[in-house]
């Protein structure tokens, strides 16, 4: 029976037979050190999705790649991980570690923490947080969290359109200070998603910066 760490080895072997050192180097070129890695492999995201498939659920084996300093055993850790067993505290320990990495911040939103049974509420506060407790990244992994939540699901857990309605009315998430990419896609989603919220988003395009409401607007006629 292999080890956490034998699955561990394996899965980073196979992983470095798919490196690609063109886009290492442009990440480089970019910014320095890719930002939130120790190394960088430069493998695509389909790719390690596939890889670590094979290896999941795995809470044990997540936790062991996340704790490693390599880009793809951290993204790997996203597809692996059991969101069940992941609780606002572990949520709030990965978020500190993403050390300025935004992909980190997105991928961990959209691939793993929006599926956990605390998404929500870790969610409402990481966008309604402010002064000192505001963090960007967190902010920005919040809105991606919300707009895949605007999904409806059945269940006791699901988020109610009242839940919605009130963070749109509340201004410390969505105000003039609002302008991550991630707060357009969480209004669209809300909008496609939501019917009844329809009326709220648009009465939040209102405070937003010009620019970010232009976004949403364009996004809400033209993308599917």
């Amino acid at each position: 029976m292999p080890t956490t760490n034998d699955k561990m080895v394996a899965l980073l072997r196979r992983l470095k037979i798919e490196m690609n050192g063109a886009v290492t180097d442009a990440m480089r070129a970019y910014g320095g050190r890719p930002s939130g890695y120790g190394l960088n492999y430069g493998v695509s995201l389909p790719t390690i999705r596939e890889a670590a498939a094979a290896y999941a659920p795995d809470s044990g084996l997540a936790i062991l790649l996340w704790r490693q300093d390599v880009r793809e055993l951290k993204l790997a850790a996203l597809f692996i991980d059991d969101p069940q067993t992941l609780d606002a505290d572990r949520m709030e320990q990965w978020a500190d570690a993403w050390r300025g990495s935004a992909e980190l911040a997105e991928q961990c939103a959209m691939q793993l923490f929006w599926r956990s049974p605390a998404a929500w509420t870790v969610a409402v506060r990481w966008a309604t947080a402010t002064g000192e407790a505001s963090d960007p990244l967190r902010r920005l992994a919040a809105f991606f969290m919300i707009g895949r939540l605007a999904a409806p699901a059945d269940g006791s857990g699901a988020v109610t359109d009242a839940d919605f309605a009130a963070l749109l009315a509340d201004p410390t998430a969505f105000g003039t200070h609002t302008e991550e990419r991630s707060a357009v896609y969480a209004l669209r989603e809300m909008w496609r998603r939501r019917p009844a919220l329809r009326a709220a988003v648009t009465g939040v395009l209102e405070r937003l910066p010009v620019g970010v409401a232009d976004e949403v607007r364009w996004q809400i006629e033209y993308l599917p």
